[in-house]
């Protein structure tokens, strides 16, 4: 009986030392980069390295105010799941730079590209963790700059 209840928990330990390791493991961020304070998931990174577009290079001279990165940024097609993330990162960079900027840079965007930019603000804004936004639509999150990206 002693041996049998060393042997179990020799095993529950082993399968607890385990299981802390994978929750570890998980809860890294193994291949996501922070860009200027931003978070580009693995998942965005791979999406996009796959099309051979430097992501990360982009979103930091976005960042950094260049408009011509925003611009590059949110032309940017995304498709899938990382799309979502794509949105999430959107978002930030509009918290991160302000309406007006935002609004410089997508003044000459053709109709196709404004909707789009409305699809990733509406997605984000579902999908991201903003506690600063209650809105999850982009006419109420961000009505100015929502109302320069319809097209009538």
């Amino acid at each position: 009986m002693k041996r049998t209840t060393k042997i179990l928990s020799i095993v529950l330990l082993a399968s607890l030392s385990i299981y802390i390791l994978l929750v570890a493991y998980l809860n890294q961020n193994h291949g996501s980069k922070i860009i200027n304070g931003i978070e580009v998931s693995e998942l965005l990174l791979l999406h996009t390295r796959n099309k051979d577009i430097d992501y990360c290079k982009i979103l930091s001279n976005a960042t950094n105010g260049d408009e011509k990165s925003i611009k590059e940024l949110l032309q940017l097609e995304v498709y899938d799941s990382a799309g979502y993330d794509h949105g999430v990162v959107i978002i930030d960079l509009i918290n991160l730079l302000g309406e007006t900027k935002i609004i410089n840079a997508v003044k000459t965007m053709d109709c196709k590209h404004k909707s789009a930019i409305i699809s990733y603000i509406n997605a984000g804004l579902q999908y991201g963790n903003n506690t600063n936004l209650k809105a999850f639509e982009s006419h109420k999150a961000f009505p100015l700059l929502h109302a320069s990206l319809e097209c009538l």
